[in-house]
């Protein structure tokens, strides 16, 4: 017989973000012939060393194992997969530690076992060198679609500088990247900006299902025009938590002395209480209608009782609380009327089924979770049993597994508090911790800028990027038109900061570029009203208004005097 741990073991649902390795070295790239496949995606998983450490859903490494054989599971036949490695490989030299392990077919769970049963997880980090090497593997395979997606949870090791060589070289290639952990990394945030790919971070195994979920679409769906809007499912439409409570007449079975309506009732009222307002939640439940004595009737007794909305939270608990338990247990209606709720709304969802029994009216509902998943529907499934016997808890835990979630036994009132919370508190995570990364501009066109204002650059309305790093300095630009007439300097957080050293060397960190704009009158000197300071995370927007002076020109410096600017940081000029 399988043992779960009590809720209060899981402190956010066991969680996963992939990253998995293999051993056999070489590209994997193989032959097309014929027609071209509609999609190739390659995985460049990070095997370094600090994948063995911990996360809170546990080891990060067997946290992705899980993860990607899961959820490749589901991806359709006509899509190409391969695997590189990043951190392992033939070579002596860390810095070119890749290597190919699986190469592109339709995805074979035994083939990527294999490959991931040959990892060491004791490398570098040479995140240049590995995205060069999936870029050629790319440009081998015949795909209509190209795609890379990159896992990871560490920095570039090796001092090259990955923004910039994912904005030079990846062409047409859009490169995906999920950060394993809590942490924005800057750089794979800029990876995906810069080539109009998505940015995902995850940190438990709802959060990875969300991420691999925005970042390997159906071969269906066209390319994405830009990254997935945050608190967005794969259609832009907001995802949501799904509350589906146990109304049957056995709630009013007793727990530690109190009816088990009347624990769950409080326990969602408690895990509901600092809800963000912002993420839609509703409310299905069944039993509640229609008495457990009349089968027919009460196997179709399930409803919606609230659609999802942002801060509908309060109205979940005080409908809960005006619910009384009649019928009997129709989970697998239940979830088929979610499912079919989800198709109508679009977005993702996790589905929070709080229950004290398992299917009363002859349903599946292990058989609808899973096909609700394999039809493409971003969806996760955790349960929560109230007082169930050892026999019902395993059907309530294969039914989580099914939907690709957790189960949480509450034997009593504590682990049923600590379950729906824990399960609540994964369900905003899955929601929030998506990142916006704005649409990139690729047509920006390098130009230099002047030393001084008299030198300074004209610019047309448009957007620019600078031809060289600049090192303590700042340059001088104007822009024509109608005096009096406002225009306004937008900058981008685009490229990672960069150093030189007393040798000559350039260096790039971790952490995102900040340039600043002054307006200057024909003297150079600054005009009063503030200044343009481009800083936050990958893809930030900032702006400043300027006003034409009475010459025609309303010109401007960027750079920084006691710092440095990188060169692909994104400035426009807006009229």
């Amino acid at each position: 017989m399988r043992t779960w741990p009590p809720a209060v073991g899981l402190r956010r649902i066991l969680g996963a973000t992939l990253m998995i390795g293999m051993a056999a070295a070489g590209s994997p790239v193989i032959a097309q012939d014929g027609e071209p496949a509609e999609r190739a995606l390659l995985v460049v998983l990070d095997v370094s060393g600090s994948m063995n450490e911990e996360v809170p859903g546990g080891v990060k490494r067997e946290l992705a194992r899980r993860g990607l054989l899961r959820t490749f599971e589901m991806l359709p036949e006509r899509m190409l997969t391969g695997l590189r490695l990043l951190g392992q490989g033939a070579s002596d030299d860390e810095c070119a530690a890749s290597q190919g392990s699986v190469e592109f077919s339709p995805f074979v769970a035994s083939e990527w076992e294999t490959a991931l049963d040959g990892v060491r997880w004791d490398g570098a980090t040479p995140l240049v060198y590995s995205m060069r090497e999936a870029l050629e593997d790319l440009r081998g395979v015949n795909a209509v679609r190209r795609d890379m997606l990159i896992i990871g949870d560490g920095e570039e090791t090796c001092g090259e500088d990955p923004v910039g060589v994912a904005r030079e070289e990846a062409g047409d290639i859009r490169i995906h990247t999920i950060s394993l952990g809590e942490a924005v990394s800057h750089q794979l945030a800029g990876i995906a900006l810069v080539t109009n790919g998505t940015y995902q971070r995850a940190f438990d195994e709802t959060t990875f299902d969300e991420a691999t979920g925005v970042s390997v679409p159906d071969a269906d769906q066209p390319p994405p025009a830009g990254a997935t809007p945050a608190g967005g499912g794969a259609d832009g439409a907001p995802n949501r938590l799904e509350v589906i409570l146990d109304v049957s007449n056995s709630m009013w079975g007793q727990v530690d002395g109190r009816a088990k309506i009347e624990l769950a009732r409080e326990a969602l009222g408690g895990a509901l209480a600092d809800f963000p307002g912002d993420v839609p939640v509703s409310l299905r439940a069944y039993g509640h209608r229609v008495s457990f004595e009349d089968q027919a009737e009460g196997c179709a007794d399930t409803e919606r009782l609230l659609a999802p909305a942002a801060g509908n939270a309060p109205e979940v608990v005080r409908q809960a609380n005006l619910l009384t338990p009649r019928g009997q247990t129709p989970i697998a209606r239940s979830l088929e009327d979610a499912g079919a709720d989800l198709r109508a709304e679009g977005g993702a969802a996790v589905i929070l089924l709080v229950s004290d029994g398992v299917e009363s009216c002859g349903g599946d509902p292990e058989a609808v979770a899973a096909e609700l998943r394999a039809s493409g529907l971003e969806v996760v499934l955790h349960t929560v049993g109230l007082g169930v016997t050892p026999g019902e808890a395993e059907s309530l835990a294969a039914l989580a597994e099914a939907g690709g979630g957790t189960y949480f036994d509450a034997p009593n009132a504590d682990d049923l508090m600590e379950g729906v919370t824990t399960a609540v508190q994964s369900s905003t995570a899955f929601v929030l911790q998506q990142d916006d990364v704005a649409g990139f501009p690729r047509d920006a066109r390098r130009v230099r800028g002047g030393d001084a204002v008299l030198d300074a650059e004209i610019l047309e309305p448009g957007t620019y990027s600078f031809d060289e790093h600049l090192f303590k300095t700042q340059r001088y630009f104007a822009v024509a038109g109608q005096p009096g007439e406002t225009l306004t300097l937008r900058g981008m957080v685009s490229a990672l900061a960069v150093g030189l050293t007393r040798a000559g060397v350039v260096t790039y960190q971790g952490f995102p570029n900040m340039v600043i704009g002054e307006r200057v009158d024909a003297d150079g000197e600054r005009l009063r009203g503030g200044n343009l300071i481009v800083r936050g995370d990958m893809g930030d927007w900032v702006e400043m208004e300027m006003r034409v002076a009475d010459d025609g020109l309303a010109r401007f410096r960027l750079g920084r005097p006691l710092g440095n600017v990188h060169r692909d940081t994104i400035f426009s000029v807006v009229r």
